[in-house]
């Protein structure tokens, strides 16, 4: 007689097997403990890994280019970390023939906040509670590293691997709970792979948290109307590769580990990371203040997503009439250029330049107002 598995049985093999990030007596991931590790203690090399299923990058996607570990809060001024339950996701990429780590590779990770919503969209669907889902022109919960060059929490990377900080995924009508992967190698500055998938969590672990934490717990129905089991993108087939276990407690926050299998893309660990071709940054607003003595200042916020070396100036038909160069470290950054008495009142053109340590280069600029 043939024998069938069945779908809960399916999440008990992957939690079974799953790997888990290390809790320290603090509650809180451990995560230098595996970051500073050798590179085989996080992306372990196997005779071969089990293909991860491909799956719809959905239609709430935007580039924002945000390279940043921790994805909780809008960047600029309105730098708010989303309310929740906050979760640890360690993410693998592996080349699913050889079993070894891919590195340089850009991983995105984008989800719906605890209400259910995406950053940056105009319309989306909502639920429970949840009536206002134009959200454009914020970037909650979005961002990437990059595999082998990125350290997240740690004090040096690990091939193969990223972090990232965030909080437990909400639902909204018609999903189960999910957060979004998107995986991206290069062959210079073209794309080579452009992978997508998503990561699940248990209908159990999800309920724990609907019905156990603000503001989950706010909504009605609190629970996810659709489940593991009923999601039209969730595959019986991906059960033990896309629905993680996790460790913690929503006192203390989660941890899950996410390993993806690649096929066509093979381990490059021993390769040098010097692919990466992307300045992440962004400027969030540009304006020349007046003070109550008289000093003007061209003022920049800006969102540094790595290491930059920052360039300020404004110019004014070709004519530089202020400049100033600072080192960022990677967060929200607010930069000041004193602009000369001798200046005239009247439109000019902010321009930020910045260099990250690989040598890449990325310009920016802002039209503003200069003041009498």
């Amino acid at each position: 007689m043939e024998q069938r598995i069945t779908r809960r049985e399916a999440l008990g093999a992957a939690g079974a097997v799953g790997a888990a990030l290390l809790v320290g007596r603090n509650g809180l991931p451990a995560l230098e403990q595996i970051v500073s590790a050798a590179p085989a203690a996080a992306a372990t090399k196997a005779a071969t890994v089990a293909v991860t299923p491909s799956m719809t990058e959905g239609p709430y996607w935007v580039d924002e280019m945000l390279r940043r570990f921790d994805v909780r809060a809008n960047t600029g001024s309105s730098a708010t970390v989303q309310a929740g339950v906050p979760l640890t996701v360690k993410i693998n990429v592996l080349d699913a023939s050889g079993g070894g780590p891919i590195n340089n590779a850009h991983v995105d990770i984008w989800h719906a906040n605890a209400y259910g919503l995406y950053s940056d969209e105009s319309g989306q669907q909502t639920g429970g509670g949840t009536t206002n889902g134009n959200t454009t022109g914020q970037n909650f919960l979005r961002g990437y590293q990059v595999t082998g060059v990125d350290a997240g929490a740690g004090t040096a990377p690990v091939n193969g691997q990223v972090t990232f900080k965030t909080i437990w995924p909400g639902w909204y009508n018609g999903r189960a709970i999910h957060i979004h992967v998107r995986v991206r190698t290069y062959n210079g500055s073209a794309v080579a792979t452009n992978y997508t998938t998503q990561i699940f969590f248990s209908d159990a672990d999800n309920a724990t948290v609907l019905t156990g934490a603000a503001p989950y717990n706010t909504r009605s129905p609190k629970t996810d109307p659709t489940t593991d089991e009923t999601d039209n993108v969730l595959s019986s087939s991906a059960d033990a590769t896309n629905i993680v276990p996790v460790t913690g407690s929503i006192a203390d926050g989660f941890a899950a580990t996410f390993t993806i299998g690649l096929t066509g893309v093979a381990s490059n660990a021993s390769a040098a990371s010097s692919t990466d071709t992307k300045v992440s940054a962004s400027l969030a607003s540009a304006k020349v203040t007046r003070s109550t003595n008289g000093v003007r200042a061209l003022v920049l916020s800006v969102h540094a997503g790595e290491k930059l070396t920052a360039h300020a100036s404004l110019v004014r038909e070709g004519k530089t009439l202020g400049s100033g160069t600072g080192q960022l470290s990677g967060g929200a950054h607010t930069l000041r250029v004193t602009i000369p008495m001798a200046v005239a009142a009247g439109a000019a053109t902010a321009k930020l330049t910045l260099t990250d340590t690989a040598g890449n280069t990325r310009s920016l600029s802002k039209h503003v107002n200069v003041p009498a």
